[in-house]
């Protein structure tokens, strides 16, 4: 897998179930890295959005399950599947549109 801040939405395409959980997981590590650093949310916001590559493929009623999880560093075993049922669904609608 490339280095998080690289990876497209197209990249993510590609990535199998696994992978993007791992991506995911990677993701809310580095997110979690730079709060406990002493950055705000604002702060990491108007540097990067860490959510950029997920955002055309995450539907909008996943999206804030996500972005509170990583925010709240919540690792259950059902947000994520919910997530990532979301994510399948919005790659699948993404592939069809694009």
């Amino acid at each position: 897998m490339t280095k998080i801040s690289n990876t497209t939405t197209d990249d993510l395409l590609t990535f199998t179930q696994e992978e993007i959980k791992t991506y995911i997981q990677t993701l809310q590590h580095e997110l979690q890295t730079k709060l406990k650093s002493g950055q705000s949310m604002d702060d990491i916001l108007d540097k990067e959005d860490p959510f950029e590559a997920l955002e055309p493929i995450l539907p909008q009623e996943v999206y804030p399950i996500l972005v509170l999880a990583m925010i709240n560093d919540i690792h259950s075993d059902t947000v994520m599947e919910a997530v990532l049922e979301g994510l399948e669904k919005g790659m699948q609608l993404y592939k069809i549109e694009n």
